[in-house]
């Protein structure tokens, strides 16, 4: 399946991993989606684009709340490409963490966070020490 793989990444800012994937495995090819703005959905640039069932492996930097990956699946998907696998360097999940199951995942490193339910529950809310927004 490699000589015909490919490796989409759901950013460009994913490319530099994408690359290292696409040379590290000798695959065929790499793709990136993008949005102009945030209220738009992923889209390929122009003369990118996925063939019918084209095998293809997602890639990103990190995986968090998997919003990304999974909007970068249904483009895929909805261009007749076969996604055969993720993979990520940090796998950071929280609560609300799309599954993508049953593809295979693979990533190099997982960070564990721990989640409170509320700031009551939280021991440096307690404190009083202010609480910082991780962007996703």
């Amino acid at each position: 399946i490699i000589p015909q793989l490919s490796i989409v990444a759901p950013a460009n800012a994913g490319l530099p991993v994408a690359y290292s994937v696409c040379e590290s495995l000798r695959a065929h090819q790499v793709y990136w989606a993008e949005k102009e703005n945030e209220n738009e959905s992923l889209r390929f640039r122009q003369y990118l684009d996925i063939t019918p069932g084209e095998p293809v492996l997602l890639v990103d930097d990190i995986l968090r709340s998997g919003r990304r990956l999974s909007e970068l699946k249904r483009l895929v998907e909805g261009k007749g490409g076969q996604v055969v696998g993720l993979a990520v360097m940090i796998y950071q999940p929280n609560p609300k963490t799309v599954n993508f199951s049953p593809l295979p995942f693979y990533y190099l490193a997982e960070l564990d966070a721990t989640y409170y339910k509320d700031a009551a529950s939280c021991d440096l809310c307690k404190q009083g020490i202010p609480a910082e927004k991780v962007l996703i």
